[in-house]
């Protein structure tokens, strides 16, 4: 009997603990997990290493202990980026990228541990190598100020990589999961803030989370029905609407992707939210008269839920015309069309095209948006100050995060050998002693910690 009692015990426990990974709560915590790991790479690091370097140019030496003992190494790396002309476009040679590579070795772990949220805005350090001689010695932003500061900086930049082919979606995540819109006052900022956050959550599956942004912005957005827009009718291609259609055109897109989220969740209860999502963006965009891909194809996907294959050929048919589609995605179209037209709706809805063939249109469109906006003329729009200055740092930490692992170690200096003996055989061997130097002190320091 006691061993019975036991195992009641135990499958009590069992199917407790089960039911408790499927909640919202436990689901969106696991999501969260997911994040810290995809934000654990190489590629994050040599970019936080680049931004902490230029951060920390404003920092006096009582940021703390540990920063105290790497000041002179970073204020040396900021100089040498900062010398090169913002006209000219000039790039760094091949010794300050070793010079720089070996730097960036000695401080990987403060790098991997510090939030670069302790140093100055961005702005701030900007100002103390462009600005005049006020803006120059002004004093350091704190508290709100600064919160309210780096939020921002850290939204433009991550809308602004978003789109880019060097730096891209990976660095647009780490800027976006440095943001904290909860923080911001309320304005139009923070609305756009928590949709880019969403979306980005959203394109990296990770869904609970980008539906709890999402969610969260939905509620702001309808609380907040007569918040000015200028920016979301730049950025969206809505200059013809108005301020009250412009709210609607995002309140729609954030129903857009909530519906996304949902869709890719397993629990029956999310799929059947998803629709309400897709019928109320459908509802928001017939009031301000869009027609476009995104439209089309939440159209076919209701229409095919509902068995409603006349209606689904319709708006396949406009689907197949679209530019954003290759050529293997409108032949799938056009095979979707035949077996609606041969009575065979399960084959579309099941197989070809599907919940993934669907965000993928999604996904496409937002990323075609982010592509075409001018950020630098938009910036410049919104005085936001050393836009120029700004947009040649990006462009150094494209060429930096390139390049920090060709010349990284005896191996890929190797790799890259006939290029740099061609600058000749004094700068080849130098380039070897310096690695050679490295790696000699690595083997070093793992001798004495065996």
């Amino acid at each position: 009997m006691k061993h019975v009692h036991i195992l009641f015990v135990l499958v009590v426990l069992l199917l407790t603990s089960c039911s408790d990974e499927k909640t919202d709560e436990a689901l969106l915590q696991k999501d969260k997990e997911e994040l810290i790991e995809q934000l654990d790479s190489d590629k994050v690091l040599a970019y936080k290493f680049g931004k902490i370097c230029i951060r920390s140019s404003a920092a006096q030496n009582d940021v703390s202990p540990e920063f105290k003992e790497f000041k002179t190494k970073f204020d040396k790396i900021f100089n040498k980026v900062v010398s090169y002309d913002i006209e000219n476009s000039e790039e760094l040679s091949l010794m300050d990228y070793i010079s720089i590579y070996r730097d960036y070795r000695a401080m990987k772990s403060f790098v991997e541990e510090t939030d670069e949220d302790i140093f100055p805005t961005l702005t701030e350090a900007l100002t103390k190598v462009y600005g005049d001689s006020i803006t120059k010695t002004a004093p350091l932003l704190s508290n709100e100020e600064k919160i309210v500061m780096q939020n921002i900086e850290h939204a433009f930049l991550s809308a602004i990589v978003i789109a880019s082919r060097d730096l891209g979606k990976e660095i647009s995540l780490y800027e976006s999961s440095k943001t904290n819109p909860e923080l911001l006052p309320d304005s139009e900022i923070k609305t756009l803030m928590q949709y880019f956050r969403g979306f980005l959550f959203f394109e990296k599956k990770l869904y609970y989370l980008s539906e709890d942004e999402i969610s969260r912005n939905i509620v702001w957005l309808n609380n907040n029905p007569d918040t000015d827009l200028p920016l979301t009718r730049a950025i969206f291609q809505w200059r013809n609407l108005d301020n009250q259609k412009t709210h609607i055109g995002l309140h729609a897109l954030n129903h857009l992707f909530r519906g996304f989220d949902r869709l890719m969740m397993e629990r029956d209860i999310d799929q059947e939210r998803a629709l309400l999502d897709f019928e109320e963006f459908l509802n928001d965009a017939e009031k301000i008269g869009l027609d476009n891909e995104i439209i089309w194809s939440i159209e076919t996907y209701l229409h095919l839920k509902q068995e409603n294959s006349e209606k689904a050929i319709s708006s396949l048919e406009k689907l197949k015309s679209s530019i954003l589609l290759s050529k293997k995605e409108k032949e799938s179209i056009e095979e979707s069309i035949t077996y609606l037209k041969d009575r065979e709706p399960d084959k579309v809805l099941n197989g070809i095209y599907d919940k993934y063939f669907l965000s993928k249109i999604a996904t496409k469109y937002m990323i075609s948006i982010l592509a075409k906006v001018d950020w630098k003329k938009l910036m410049k729009e919104q005085n936001i100050p050393y836009t120029d200055e700004t947009f040649k740092i990006i462009d150094t930490f494209n060429n930096f995060i390139e390049n920090i692992d060709k010349y990284s170690s005896m191996e890929s200096l190797e790799n890259a050998g006939d290029e740099i003996k061609n600058q000749g055989s004094k700068l080849w061997d130098k380039a070897k002693g310096l690695l050679n130097d490295d790696e000699s002190e690595d083997e070093s320091k793992k001798e004495s910690d065996d």
